[in-house]
């Protein structure tokens, strides 16, 4: 537990300064982060780092990664799923002409970990970019999200939810974080109404989010049975790796993006 709480203080005395602090300390915090996590995915599916496969698969999760100021300076023709397609046709031109070093089950892993890492980090700074607050929202959905389903369902929770992916969640342990999560979004909104949205609108947002960010929870422990992992890495000690601690908000921010223009008055 001393652990746990140590490396927590740590990753929050880092994160946080760098969160209010924005610009490019925030996205090369964020790109180091995206890197581990897709260091990650690469580790626990046996993928040899480094080699061809994976470099062309970082600089793939790279280029998804990069603010849309960075591609402004490219020609207009290129855009992101250019340079994604671009880094998925190098996989399967080596797949051809070296079969011995990757499969197609490999290149998926690789070119599916790129566009679900690098989109997921690239979002985080967009969203940055759009101001303080918008971030801070979205991370007290995920915070008030894991611990009130956690409080709930280790209190009352009896009905299991994903039995097979993650034993231990449960229904009512899931209702219980989507109401932690509007009840904490609402005392943020109280204070500082981001984009003018009414009570409801926020109810629908935190069911919404805090669903999809229990989702990506599964997602993980998902991935995480496949490869027969307890955890995604250790660079955490007593949490586990980066995409253990980030795997709620690469479901939740692309979701939050694409609602972002129906929302306010």
């Amino acid at each position: 537990m001393t652990q746990r709480v140590i490396s927590a203080v740590v990753a929050l005395a880092i994160f946080i300064p760098l969160l209010f602090m924005g610009g490019r300390p925030f996205d090369l915090m964020v790109a180091i982060i995206a890197m581990v996590a897709y260091y990650e995915i690469l580790q626990m599916a046996k993928i040899p780092f480094p080699s061809w496969r994976g470099i062309i698969g970082l600089i793939t999760m790279m280029l998804q990664l990069l603010p849309s100021y960075y591609l402004a300076l490219l020609p207009q023709e290129i855009d992101y799923m250019t340079l994604y397609f671009a880094g998925l046709a190098m996989l399967l031109i080596i797949m051809v002409f070296k079969p011995e070093d990757i499969n197609f089950e490999q290149v998926g892993v690789i070119s599916l970990a790129a566009l679900y890492v690098g989109r997921g980090f690239h979002l985080l700074i967009e969203t940055r970019l759009m101001g303080l607050l918008p971030v801070i929202y979205v991370l007290i959905i995920i915070w008030g999200n894991d611990t009130f389903a956690y409080l709930v369902g280790r209190q009352i929770g009896r009905t299991p939810l994903a039995p097979k992916v993650s034993p231990n969640k449960t229904i009512e342990g899931s209702l219980g974080g989507i109401i932690g999560a509007f009840i904490c979004s609402s005392i943020v909104l109280y204070f500082n109404n981001i984009f003018g949205i009414s009570i409801m609108d926020n109810l629908i947002l935190a069911v919404i989010l805090g669903f999809l960010g229990q989702i990506g929870d599964l997602v993980e422990s998902s991935i995480k049975r496949t490869y027969q992992v307890k955890d995604s890495g250790n660079i955490m000690p007593g949490h586990g790796g980066f995409l253990d601690r980030f795997d709620s908000l690469l479901m939740v921010l692309p979701m939050f993006y694409f609602l972002i223009p129906f929302l306010g008055s």
